[in-house]
């Protein structure tokens, strides 16, 4: 699979789930739409997509459960790589399980935030992201 090239940084969404994928960018397109968002579906496409960019996203927001390589094994990977250690990863999951949380930021995450079931959440969710990653890293 072939990945976009973010010419500016940009948010990497890590779900399998596409409605949640659509959800994010929904939200991000009407608080951030200078701010790109590149979806992908599971652990592995995600480090080849590190490995494909020259310029390493702003944030990465990476769920838990996903089929073929899950967050925790992604993230454990990407924290093994000298040149991710500014790579700023927030797990953002179904999971509200004090363990998940403990794991995840055992292995480096840079927070842990369960997924909103209401859009008005989401909407308060993206904007907290948005002011503690990304401005003056993906907008100003």
């Amino acid at each position: 699979m072939k990945y976009p090239v973010c010419e500016t940084p940009c948010v990497f969404v890590v779900d399998d789930d596409e409605d949640d994928q659509f959800l994010i960018q929904h939200v991000f397109g009407h608080h951030s739409p200078e701010c790109r968002i590149n979806s992908i579906m599971n652990g592995v496409e995600l480090l080849d997509a590190l490995a494909a960019v020259e310029l390493l996203p702003a944030l990465v927001l990476l769920d838990l459960n996903m089929p073929v390589m899950g967050g925790l094994e992604a993230l454990a990977l990407i924290r093994k790589e000298p040149k991710y250690d500014s790579l700023p990863v927030v797990i953002l999951t179904t999971s509200n399980q004090t363990i998940d949380q403990q794991r995840a930021l055992e292995l480096g995450a840079n927070g842990f935030v369960t997924k909103p079931l209401l859009l008005q959440e989401y909407n308060q969710l993206i904007l907290t992201l948005r002011k503690q990653w990304l401005i003056g890293r993906c907008i100003g």
